[in-house]
């Protein structure tokens, strides 16, 4: 049976040249590696292998095409040199040139420096004029080099005949801006009016207005959408099985054994207390439905309440609210499942600090409440609170730490900001009411 590439192999293609693989650069576990490589004649480039006869055919065939069509639009993209099957490897193959990156590279961060935003619209403006749209709007599918951004991946790249349309364009910017979910609402806002002018449109204040309500929503869908892929086990986020728990961790911060490790400790001892780790990391018990539950339907129930608080965390988490990050989700079949999350220093329950609060202590905690409610609400969220044990403050801000009971509406709603302010009335009442239970 074929294995895959690796480090110092020499492929002979079927065009006369040699490849030679030099490391990897990226992989995507089971289904493509990326090597830098050195192809004769020619230099540096990148060897993508696509792993799979059948299975990879599609994506392989789509980002040759991409490739193809970056290149035929004259837009800052790598040229491709080759593209085919290796029968030795059972992989599909597309080289391209290497593209290095002269300044340092993907930004840390989803702040965008004023000079790298303009070069990004200016970028999408170029591609927009040249009817391409670009799907996968990711900052490793750039590379920066002598002032401008080289679109490396075109396995998402679609190109029509004519260039976009101001709608279609707009909308694409959407697609940008709302997979930059950090960035805030104003610099979205300001980078809009500054594409317009590159494509010569009229930009009023209501046109602002009316992007940013546009920009709101589609924030939110594609929140939902990725949250809702990371309880299929996608990317980052694999399904496994411990014995009799089911497991899903981010792999990014997890290991399998540290989740199955956290995981057992709670549903055997409702508790992580005694782990060396348990001062970074928190845990909330997932509550089921109130009253008795048909025992055939109590596995189905504990998945659906598990899964439910999963995806609402992570779309908090996405769309930059003060939640800690989730790290794993486990649940049984005998009803008990479990949230588990990172545990920022310095932060305690409210419910915790309520002695220790005095009024100006506790003015300021509840101006905190009012703007994450409010944040909340301009979002299309609601987050209803049982108790002063589900906010946390850590001296700064307050954090959300019960995400089961969120609610979806639409973005800076009326009805919306009304239940803020309720919620925000009846969290003051809660905190006097701790005040005066621990008061001397």
């Amino acid at each position: 049976m074929p294995g895959p590439p690796s480090p110092g192999q020499r492929l002979a293609l079927t065009n006369g040249a040699t490849l030679s693989l030099d490391q990897v650069v990226h992989e995507y576990a089971g289904k493509r590696l990326i090597f830098r490589a050195t192809l004769e004649g020619t230099g540096p480039v990148v060897a993508k292998f696509y792993l799979g006869r059948v299975r990879q055919w599609p994506e392989w065939r789509r980002g040759v095409r991409g490739a193809r069509a970056l290149e035929a639009a004259g837009v800052p993209a790598p040229r491709l040199h080759y593209a085919g099957f290796e029968g030795r490897l059972s992989a599909w193959l597309c080289v391209l040139d290497w593209v290095e990156a002269d300044e340092p590279w993907p930004p840390q961060t989803e702040a965008l420096s004023s000079d790298l935003h303009q070069r990004l619209l200016q970028t999408l403006a170029e591609h927009h004029q040249a009817g391409l749209r670009q799907h996968d709007l990711n900052w490793l599918n750039f590379i920066p080099r002598e002032g401008r951004l080289y679109a490396i991946d075109g396995d998402r790249v679609r190109r029509q005949r004519h260039p976009l349309d101001r709608r279609q364009a707009r909308h694409h910017l959407l697609r940008l801006y709302a997979s930059k979910s950090r960035l805030p609402e104003a610099e979205a806002v300001e980078g809009y009016a500054l594409y317009c002018q590159l494509g010569g449109w009229p930009c009023s204040q209501s046109d602002g207005h009316a992007f940013l309500q546009d920009l709101r929503r589609a924030r939110l869908r594609q929140a939902r959408r990725v949250a809702a892929r990371a309880t299929r086990g996608w990317k980052h986020y694999p399904r496994t099985r411990h014995q009799a728990i089911r497991i899903i961790h981010d792999r990014r911060r997890l290991k399998p054994d540290q989740a199955a490790a956290l995981a057992m400790a709670l549903h055997e001892h409702g508790t992580i207390e005694a782990r060396q780790d348990a001062e970074m990391t928190g845990a909330l018990r997932i509550d089921l439905p109130p009253g008795p539950l048909p025992r055939l339907l109590r596995p189905w129930i504990t998945r659906q309440a598990v899964l439910r608080t999963w995806r609402n965390a992570l779309v908090l988490m996405r769309l930059g609210m003060p939640v800690p990050r989730p790290l794993a989700i486990s649940w049984s079949s005998d009803g008990h499942g479990w949230l588990i999350h990172e545990w920022p220093t310095a932060l305690e329950t409210l419910t915790r600090l309520g002695r220790e609060l005095d009024t100006e202590a506790k003015e300021t905690v509840l101006e905190r409440v009012r703007t994450a409610l409010q944040k909340l609400a301009r979002a299309g969220l609601h987050q209803p609170i049982g108790s002063t044990e589900e906010l946390g403050w850590d001296g700064s801000q307050v954090w959300l730490l019960n995400p089961q009971g969120l609610r979806f509406g639409l973005p800076d709603s009326s009805h919306l900001q009304r239940e803020a302010e309720r919620e925000w009335k009846k969290i003051s009442d809660l905190l006097s009411s701790v005040s005066r239970e621990h008061a001397p």
